[in-house]
């Protein structure tokens, strides 16, 4: 039987022709760099060891398949290769896929290597002598051939960590003899620092295959190293193949951690610490590393150099310039698989990575059942209490979420900014932890940003993040699992400390009584369990703790008293200052135009956006962004406005004519009665709603006649549509917040609560019933009504005698949408001299009684009245 040789050919993938150009590209190092050589060398190295090694495996799967099997003449002879059993099978196009799935079965290779690339003489495959003939080495070659083109080129993670790996190294100064000499050394520390989700796993995985060293690596985690620990008999004496491996993974306590780098000395093998972040490892091991490589993250040059590889120089990869150095850091080596394949063009590239980037990063790294590996590497799933452990973001990261950079927090940020101070002076030794605040209840709506403020106070701070819930408590079900889940949340907030710990949907906690008997006892043991964790916690040192509500009033009180959860602080809806303040901080880096345009043009998206919590404005955002990178072009504040745009209800002209009339009714009355300064007008409202905010002065709701006035101003807009149109529509009532629901409260108070009512007067009913009293009171009612039916009338006659300032605004909101600011004083100063010269061509009027003309001459300097109502808007 003839046997065939197997030639010392180079496998290369699809971007053979273009290697040499691509080795000379710098991924996150310039041309010129000194270091440049060391890199592409380096580079060079990897990537022909990487293909070498994977054909190898390949060959080893063919022999498992019987499709090829392996003859020696001897110990030190040449391996050869003849056809196996299922040869025909294969050349047929059969077993193509069950060859892939043995290579990744069998990822070691036994046998030492002694060639840096090919191994030893022993492990070289030869390829048929030019004096061999027969059909057999014909049918070898052909065999050869068909598995070198079934085997996967290499994976994109894959070459991207050998990029990052060859230009940290480079850096270093090293050269491939210097690290074979460092290797050598006895009991080297090497630490590598990634700078991208996944980095760890991958990198191991090389390793762990040998791909990057002259020969494969048998790692022991380090969690498992102990001080009367010793290496399995298998592994003596002690093999230069086998080291410790430390993986920057959360699934490994901080105190496993600290534990194994205690004990890691007394093995005496080389340890390897690998990271995802660099603040993932201890920093005395930081510190004792004879070797530290820097890895950069993904850039668009990198990028660009790894698509090459992968799918070849044939693309047009300058498509791949539509991705930004931001965006670049939003991407995982996972979603570079997902991504970067072979036979892909460039854009179908940029297209799957644009749709990665637009995911939630929740989705775009989905966590695994294996500890959370494939979520960000900052965060991980932990086990025993269903919480995320997330690590503060690089103080030198830009992009990082801060209290100090975030809009519409208020109270919440002074209370972090002190925060941060004192644990300043706390850290020096200053300050007690027990004179600090460090308990914090945040409430409001949904997606006012509790969460987020989490995350920012933690990156202020620089502290780790135990991030849970109520309902993670309550996943288990049964009381035992649920209170020992509860129990191991704080411990895991103990062993990380100084830490924040936030708990978030708290008022699940419930209170105690508010169950029924059967259920009471659970929900008591529950309650009373947190609570005395609680305070456990609170006595003791580095703890921060934050909980977050949507339902305040839910709450145990005994949980919201002093010494447990005592700051509260609500988080509303941003106002239209902090929404343009959120679109720019979700902007940054990305727009054109900057100063006071930009300033301009985000306050006018954001009257429009108002009542959008942060949460719509940041998914608005993301949209818009999404919609600029399938276009191949930077985001502008068009897109934005086009995603909001398709948010909002489309009104025809007579509807808007309609809104801009009833505001103008408003804008109109408060002006020309002096009880309020006008400080915003629209009728492009979130939701299509349009409204108008004042400011009214302190002394309105202090007299009857300035109460009798404001409820003139909420009447006046359906008067203003009942003169200037004719008839009225409905969106004077409808709501508690509506026109109609404002004036009656205000009549209901003039009656029942203030003093000023034509029947009982000092009988005082609280305002806050008002619904209820006029429900069951007719005559109640009927008083209330009276007082409403003359303020209409009055509005009614304002509104005759003030049509053309009246016009004169709606117009002005027809042709602008919103006014504020100049452009509104320039209107205002008109309506006045509308009011002036009327006065002059018909001087006696009593339209207007005299005592609400009065209210003209009320200082300036107006503030909003604290009435307990919200009376600065109308709609």
């Amino acid at each position: 039987m003839a046997l065939a040789r197997v030639q010392r050919t180079d496998h290369r993938g699809p971007a053979a022709s273009a290697e040499a150009e691509t080795c000379r590209r710098r991924g996150g190092m310039s041309m010129a760099s000194p270091y440049a050589p060391v890199r592409d060398r380096l580079v060079r190295y990897w990537l022909k060891r990487l293909r070498h090694q994977t054909y190898k495996h390949a060959l080893q799967a063919a022999v498992n398949l019987k499709i090829l099997q392996r003859v020696s003449a001897g110990e030190d002879a040449p391996v050869r290769y003849a056809p196996g059993r299922k040869s025909e099978v294969f050349l047929r196009g059969g077993l193509r896929r069950k060859l892939r799935l043995e290579m990744i079965a069998n990822r070691a290779f036994d046998g030492e290597e002694e060639d840096h690339v090919f191994g030893k003489k022993t492990d070289r495959e030869i390829g048929p002598d030019d004096d061999e003939e027969g059909a057999d080495a014909d049918q070898v070659k052909a065999l050869l051939a068909a598995i070198r083109e079934a085997v996967e080129p290499a994976l994109a993670a894959e070459i991207a960590v050998i990029l990052m790996l060859g230009d940290a190294t480079a850096r270093t100064g090293h050269s491939l003899t210097d690290l074979s000499a460092l290797l050598s050394r006895p009991r080297p520390v090497i630490v590598l620092k990634g700078a991208v989700r996944g980095f760890e796993r991958c990198c191991s995985h090389l390793l762990r295959r040998g791909f990057l060293l002259p020969r494969p690596l048998s790692m022991i985690p380090i969690d498992r190293i102990s001080l009367d620990w010793s290496a399995p008999s298998v592994m003596r004496p002690y093999s230069p193949r086998l080291s410790i491996l430390l993986e920057a993974s959360y699934d490994m306590s901080k105190r496993d951690v600290e534990r194994g780098v205690r004990h890691a000395p007394t093995t005496g093998l080389p340890l390897l610490a690998i990271a995802d972040h660099p603040d993932l490892l201890p920093q005395r091991l930081v510190q004792s590393a004879d070797l530290t490589l820097h890895c950069n993250p993904l850039s668009p040059e990198l990028l660009k150099e790894i698509a090459r590889h992968v799918i070849g120089a044939a693309g047009d990869l300058d498509a791949l310039d539509a991705v930004s150095a931001e965006e670049c850091k939003m991407l995982s080596l996972n979603d570079l698989l997902w991504s970067i394949r072979p036979r892909m063009s460039a854009t179908e590239v940029v297209n799957r990575l644009q749709a990665k980037i637009a995911q939630p990063p929740q989705e775009r790294s989905p966590r695994s059942k294996n500890n959370g590996r494939d979520a960000p590497a900052s965060q991980s799933k932990t086990a025993a209490t269903g919480g995320e452990l997330i690590q503060p973001a690089d103080p030198d990261d830009e992009n990082a979420l801060r209290v100090e950079a975030l809009s519409g927090y208020g109270e919440a940020a002074e209370w972090a900014i002190a925060l941060k101070d004192d644990l300043a002076l706390w850290r020096e030794g200053q300050l007690e932890w027990q004179d600090m605040i460090t308990r914090l209840l945040l409430h409001g709506p949904p997606g006012t940003g509790k969460t987020t403020f989490a995350k920012a106070l933690a990156n202020s701070l620089q502290l780790p993040l135990l991030a849970t819930s109520v309902s993670t408590w309550l996943e288990p079900s049964a009381l035992g699992e649920v209170l020992q889940r509860v129990r191991q949340t704080f411990e895991e907030a103990e062993r990380h400390n100084p830490i924040v710990l936030f708990i978030d949907e708290i008022d699940g906690l419930g209170t105690r009584g508010g169950h029924k008997d059967r259920d009471s006892s659970y929900w008591n043991s529950f309650i009373n369990k947190a609570l005395e964790l609680l305070d456990g916690a609170v006595a003791r040192e580095g703890v921060i703790i934050v909980g977050a509500t949507n339902q305040p009033d839910l709450l145990d009180k005994a949980l919201v008293r002093s010494g447990r959860l005592e700051t509260h602080i609500e988080i509303p809806l941003p106002d239209t200052k902090s929404l343009s303040g959120i679109l720019r901080y979700h902007l940054k880096h990305h727009l054109a135009i900057e100063g006071a345009e930009l300033e301009r043009q985000l306050l006018r998206i954001a009257r429009r956006a108002n009542s959008l919590s942060g949460a719509d404005i940041e998914k608005l955002v993301r949209e818009a962004r999404q919609r600029s990178r399938r276009e191949r072009r930077a985001v502008t504040l068009e897109d934005v406005e086009a995603r909001l745009k398709d948010r909002l209800p489309q009104l025809d002209d007579g509807l808007r004519h309609r809104f801009a009339v009833h505001e103008a009714g408003h804008v109109v009355a408060r002006t020309l009665t002096g009880i309020a300064e006008v400080g915003l007008v629209t009728i492009e409202g979130s939701n299509g709603r349009p409204y108008t905010q004042s400011t009214f002065h302190p002394d309105v709701l202090h007299h009857e006649e300035g109460r009798e006035s404001l409820i003139l101003s909420y009447l006046a807009g359906r008067a203003a549509e009942e003169v200037i149109l004719g008839k009225p529509t409905l969106g004077a009532g409808g709501g508690p917040q509506s026109d109609l629901a404002q004036a009656t409260a205000l009549a209901f108070s003039l009656e029942a609560s203030v003093g000023a009512g034509t029947h009982q007067p000092f009988v005082y009913r609280s305002p806050d019933a008002w619904e209820d009293a006029l429900a069951r009171d007719p005559e109640m009612r009927a008083r209330v009504s009276k007082r409403l039916d003359e303020e209409y009338t009055q509005a009614l006659a304002l509104v005759r005698q003030n049509v053309t300032a009246i016009r004169l605004v709606a117009e002005a909101l027809m042709e602008h949408g919103t006014l504020e600011s100049e452009p509104l004083v320039q209107v205002l100063e008109k309506v006045r001299r509308c009011a002036m010269m009327r006065d002059e061509m018909q001087p006696t009027h009593d339209a207007v009684p005299a005592t609400r003309n009065n209210l003209r001459c009320l200082d300036a300097g107006l503030v909003e009245a604290d009435s307990g109502m919200r009376t600065s808007d109308s709609g």
